[in-house]
């Protein structure tokens, strides 16, 4: 079986106009073993004389924008195999592909690196290739001079999202080992055993609100300020206010299941750090939810519901009249409110992940082999 490391790679010498792309292997006597392309992506072998002698070469190229794959075409000679690729639109491209990682055997071929108003001039032609060549220059030095930022952004990210795993797999370790050892009681016990490490863990996840307003994420802040928010009303206004809250077996569903989120959610997150990717784990995370996120609005419901008249019973946090500011507040009317609430902010939630779960787990469209 090939590893990574034993595939080589052919140097591909890549130029574009307006609205088409040229590629262009160098590869003597070559053979084309595959030829592979989607909207999306070129995948190819050959064989043939190359830098390593004559061998096999292989390499997968994902486009920046797709492209329109039966407009393709490709022709053999005697010095390699070239391919000329249509654009979907008539727009420069300001690298091949989508991602922004340099390949060492990806070459620019600035003889074929011309737009519409084709440059005839070699003057501006050299000019064209030295101005590419400082533009790689500049960013190489800007690439370098964000390194040590994102070394330290990364780090902490995956320092915390790894914090937050353990904490959520003790809670969950804790409360099936007292569930399994002393039966159905157990659950009436579960925020006395882990009432404080919950807290903690939904205390300290309000960083995750603060990580996109100061850009140490690239994600929205709408959904951590709607799942923070919304679990540190339940477990700090509700549970934490009432110990006949808290001994309800509904609280021992509830932290299970916010911790099997957290238990598929801080891994992804910490794989993403790091700019790892693993095909079960990614799944997991835009796919568990889909039980877990009706489980865990119809257990905070419940929450809700039990917490109303104990609430009217205590009067806590609700205003009445007279007082100096003369404004009346009554907290069981919120809590019907809340209800309303929960059920559209769940459902915005589901939506939000629908689309996720789309955008990263769609069937991509298949490859067809270019003839």
């Amino acid at each position: 079986m090939k590893t990574m490391a034993d595939v080589l790679k052919p140097f591909v010498y890549w130029g574009q106009k307006e609205d088409s792309i040229s590629l262009k292997v160098d590869l003597r006597d070559v053979k084309v073993d595959k030829a592979d392309i989607t909207e999306d992506k070129l995948t190819a072998s050959f064989t043939g004389v190359g830098a390593h002698g004559n061998k096999q070469y292989e390499f997968d190229l994902e486009f920046y924008l797709p492209i329109d794959k039966w407009s393709c075409k490709q022709r053999t000679t005697a010095r390699g195999v070239e391919f000329s690729i249509k654009k979907q639109g008539a727009e420069a491209w300001p690298r091949l592909t989508k991602s922004q990682t340099k390949l060492a055997w990806l070459k620019i071929d600035f003889d074929k690196f011309v737009y519409e108003d084709d440059i005839d001039s070699e003057d501006e032609r050299d000019k064209m290739a030295a101005d590419e060549v400082m533009r790689n220059l500049e960013k190489q030095l800007e690439d370098e001079k964000k390194g040590e930022d994102l070394n330290v952004s990364g780090t902490y990210l995956f320092t915390y999202n790894m914090l937050q795993f353990v904490g959520f797999l003790y809670i969950t370790t804790v409360l099936s080992y007292n569930f399994l050892k002393h039966g159905a009681g157990a659950k009436e016990k579960a925020f006395e055993l882990v009432g404080t490490q919950m807290m903690f863990c939904q205390a300290t996840a309000v960083l995750e609100i603060i990580h996109p307003l100061i850009g140490l994420v690239k994600t929205g802040v709408v959904a951590p300020v709607m799942q923070v928010g919304g679990r540190g009303f339940i477990l700090f206004l509700l549970i934490l206010q009432d110990v006949r809250l808290q001994i309800a077996p509904v609280v021992w569903y509830l932290f299970m299941t916010w911790s099997a989120v957290e238990l598929v959610r801080y891994p992804f997150y910490m794989l993403s750090s790091i700019g790892k990717d693993i095909k079960v784990i990614s799944w997991l995370r835009y796919s568990a939810w889909i039980p877990l996120y009706p489980l865990g609005i119809l257990f905070e419901a419940t929450v809700v519901i039990m917490s109303i008249p104990l609430f009217e019973e205590s009067g806590m946090f609700s205003v009445q009249l007279p007082n100096a500011s003369n404004m009346a507040f009554y907290f069981p009317w919120f809590l019907h409110t809340y209800l309303l609430i929960l059920a559209l902010g769940g459902i915005q939630m589901m939506k939000h992940m629908y689309i996720l779960r789309k955008k990263k787990l769609g069937i991509s469209t298949p490859s067809k082999k270019l003839r």
